[in-house]
C-alpha cells in the first residue's frame, strides 16, 4: 500500500505513517478473518473495562458482545450476549446487551418486538427487571433500555433514552462505558436534515475524553468519527480514523469507518484502502454467518467505487460495478438491487458516460430510485432521446412526491428535488431553452439547504459543480470559480470540482 499523499483544497494534512499502518492492518484483518473463535474475536475488537455482577465464566462472552456492539456488528453482539446468558442465566446485563443490539442508533432503525421479547426473558415487566438488577449503574442501564423500547414513536424514545443516559453519566462521570453509551445515544437523536452541531459536538467531546483514557476503546474511536463526520469538524477525528481499523480488525464496519473522515478530507487512497479491506471482511462475514446480502458489504463496495473514481482508476471502478451486477444476478433482493443501482448511477454521473448507460438494466422497481433515474434521464437527453428523458423526469418527480409525503423520508425527497431540477436544466440546455440557467440556479439554492454529505455526495452530481461546469462552457470563469469554491466547501478535494476550479484560473 502506498502512502497517501492528498492535498485537499483549504486543508493541509501530514498523514504520517498511514500507508504503513494500512499495510499492517491488512495482516491484522487476515488474522481476524482466519480465526474467529470467541477469544480471538474479543481480542480483535478492541479493549474496554466494564465491571459487572455477572459470573466470571460469562465475562469473555459479555465483553465480546459489548465490543461488537460498539462497532455496530449487531449480529455478533447478539450471539455473544446470548452465550453469556447461557453461561449465567441470572446475568441481567447480558439480556440488556442483547436488547440494545436490536437498536441501530445512527440509522433510526430498531426491532422493538425482538428487544422486548429478550427483556421479557429476564423479567415480565420493567419494574420486575429493575428490581432483579443490582442497584446503581446496572439497574440504571436496564431502566434506560426499557425507555428505549417503551411507548411512543422512535424519535421520542431516542430522546428519552438519551436523557436517561445523560442522568446515568452525571451519576457515574468516571464510567467510560456509560460515557460512551451516552455519546452514541446523543448521535441517535440526530435525523437527516437536522441543523446545528450541538449534539454531535457534545457526543464527540465525550468520546474524545474516553479515547484519551483508553486509546483502544472501539466505541470511543467509532463515535468520534460519526460525531465529526462533516467537512468542518472532520480534522478533529483524524487521529481516531487513523487507528480505529487497527483497534477492531474483526469488525467490517470498523474497517470502513475511517473512510468517513478520509472522504471529508479528500484523502482518496485512504478511502479505497479502507473499503477494500471492509468489503473483503464483510463478504467473508456474511457468507460465514448466513447474513442477508446487500448491506455492509455493498456499503463498502460503493465507497470503494467512489474512491477509485476520484483517483481516476476507472478500471477498478468498472470492476466494482461489475461485481455489484454479478451479485445482483445471484441475489436479486431489493437491498442488493438498490446498492447496484447506486453504483450504476454514480458510475455514469461521475464520468459523463451517457452512451455507456445500459437502460436495459432498469426495471419498473427502479422508477423510485431518483439517482439512477437522473443518470438514465441525462443519458437519454445527451443521446437525443428526449421522450425517454421526459419519462425519467416524471419518475423523479413521482419519487420526490412520495418521499416528501413521509417525514421519515422527507429529507431524501429534498435530494430528489435537486436531481429533478438538474435534469430539467440539462433538458432545457439541450433544447436551447434560455430557462436552463434558472434551473441550474434553483438546484444550487435547493442544495444549499441540505447538510454537507457524510460520505460520497448526495445528490450524486453536486449542484454547485454542475452549475460551475455550465458556466465554464459560457466562458464565465469568475462566476464558475465561485460555484466550484462552494462545491469544495461541501466536498473537499473532489476531483471534478478541483479540475473545474483549475480551468477558471
Amino acid at each position: 500500500m502506498t502512502t497517501i499523499s492528498a492535498r485537499p483544497i483549504r486543508i493541509f494534512l501530514t498523514v504520517v505513517g498511514l500507508g504503513a499502518g494500512l499495510s499492517a492492518l491488512g495482516l491484522a484483518v487476515s488474522a481476524a478473518i482466519a480465526d474467529d473463535t470467541a477469544d480471538s474475536l474479543s481480542a480483535n475488537l478492541g479493549s474496554i473495562d466494564f465491571p459487572n455482577s455477572g459470573a466470571p465464566e460469562a465475562q469473555t462472552a459479555f465483553l465480546t458482545g459489548m465490543k461488537a456492539f460498539h462497532s455496530f456488528e449487531f449480529e455478533d453482539a447478539r450471539g455473544a450476549f446470548r452465550k453469556a446468558q447461557s453461561i449465567d442465566p441470572d446475568f441481567g446485563l447480558a439480556y440488556w446487551g442483547e436488547a440494545l443490539s436490536y437498536n441501530a442508533p445512527l440509522w433510526a432503525e430498531q426491532n422493538r418486538d425482538a428487544a422486548r421479547t429478550t427483556l421479557a426473558r429476564y423479567g415480565p415487566t420493567p419494574q420486575a427487571r429493575a428490581q432483579r438488577m443490582p442497584p446503581g449503574r446496572e439497574r440504571g442501564l436496564m431502566e434506560a433500555v426499557d425507555v428505549l423500547y417503551g411507548a411512543g414513536d422512535k424519535l421520542s424514545r431516542d430522546v428519552a433514552y438519551s436523557g436517561a443516559m445523560q442522568r446515568l453519566h452525571e451519576a457515574f462521570p468516571d464510567d467510560d462505558e456509560i460515557a460512551t453509551l451516552y455519546a452514541v445515544s446523543l448521535l441517535g437523536t440526530v435525523r437527516p436534515g437536522d441543523r446545528g452541531f450541538a449534539r454531535q459536538v457534545r457526543a464527540g467531546a465525550i468520546a474524545l475524553d474516553v479515547f484519551a483514557r483508553n486509546p483502544r476503546h472501539p466505541g470511543a474511536a467509532h463515535f468520534i468519527i460519526h460525531a465529526f463526520d462533516d467537512p468542518v469538524h472532520a480534522i478533529l477525528a483524524l487521529p481516531a480514523a487513523r487507528v480505529y481499523a487497527e483497534i477492531a480488525p474483526a469488525a467490517p464496519h470498523a474497517l470502513h469507518m475511517p473512510s468517513h473522515i478520509f472522504v471529508q478530507l479528500g484523502m482518496w487512497e485512504g478511502v479505497v484502502a479502507s473499503n477494500d479491506a471492509s468489503y473483503k471482511a464483510a463478504l467473508d462475514h456474511v457468507e460465514r454467518r448466513g447474513i442477508a446480502r446487500g448491506r455492509s458489504e455493498f456499503h463498502a463496495l460503493q465507497w470503494y467505487h467512489y474512491g477509485q473514481l476520484q483517483i481516476g482508476n476507472d478500471g477498478m471502478a468498472q470492476w466494482a460495478l461489475e461485481e455489484a451486477l454479478r451479485t445482483l444476478a445471484q441475489f436479486p433482493t431489493p437491498q442488493v438491487r438498490n446498492g447496484t443501482m447506486n453504483l450504476l448511477a454514480r458510475h455514469t454521473l461521475e464520468r459523463d458516460a451517457w452512451s455507456e448507460f445500459d437502460h436495459a438494466l432498469l426495471t419498473d422497481s427502479d422508477r423510485d430510485h431518483s439517482a439512477v433515474q437522473l443518470a438514465a434521464g441525462l443519458s437519454s437527453a445527451h443521446m437525443g432521446n428526449m421522450e425517454a428523458a421526459e419519462r425519467a423526469l416524471a419518475n423523479i418527480a413521482n419519487a420526490r412526491q412520495r418521499l416528501m409525503s413521509d417525514t421519515a423520508t422527507a429529507y431524501r425527497g429534498k435530494i430528489a428535488l435537486v436531481e429533478e431540477k438538474q435534469l430539467e436544466a440539462t433538458m432545457a440546455l439541450i433544447r436551447g431553452n434560455a430557462a436552463a440557467e434558472a434551473f441550474f440556479l434553483e438546484a444550487t439554492a435547493l442544495q444549499a439547504e441540505l447538510n454537507a454529505p457524510s460520505g460520497p455526495p448526495l445528490p450524486m452530481k453536486p449542484a454547485f459543480e454542475m452549475y460551475g461546469e455550465f458556466l465554464l462552457t459560457q466562458g464565465r470563469l469568475k462566476e464558475a470559480a465561485v460555484q466550484f469554491d462552494k462545491a469544495l466547501e461541501r466536498t473537499p478535494n473532489r476531483t471534478r470540482s478541483v479540475r473545474g476550479l483549475a480551468r477558471t484560473r
